[in-house]
């Protein structure tokens, strides 16, 4: 009976350890991802600081898109402005019209 009781252990104790080394490695191997990631993404945080560096005062790319668009809303009010102004005028121009014949017809 302990003959048994001990292959059977044997056993056990064997898939446990198998199933222990397996976990052990797929940690190792995410801690090393995780490690290679850091070092990468600290590569890319050197390489854009100097870059910063370098071209300090240089507006950047949503600089240039945010002036471009402000000129472009700009130019929409202006052309709306235009366009109001215009408006206002022929009305001045119309009632002026009307005034004169008014007064050509009383004449």
């Amino acid at each position: 009976m302990m003959f048994l009781m001990s292959a059977i252990e044997k056993d056990v104790v064997m898939r446990t350890l198998n199933i222990l080394w397996q976990g052990l490695l797929s940690v190792f191997l995410v801690i090393l991802v995780i490690v290679l990631l850091v070092v990468v993404l600290n590569l890319i945080s050197a390489r854009s600081a100097k870059y910063r560096q370098e071209h300090a005062g240089e507006p950047t790319v949503s600089d240039k898109v945010k002036e471009k668009w402000e000129n472009h809303v700009r130019v929409r009010e202006d052309k709306k402005a235009a366009k109001l102004l215009a408006k206002e005028e022929k009305k001045q121009e119309k009632l002026a019209q009307k005034q004169q014949d008014e007064q050509n017809k009383q004449d």
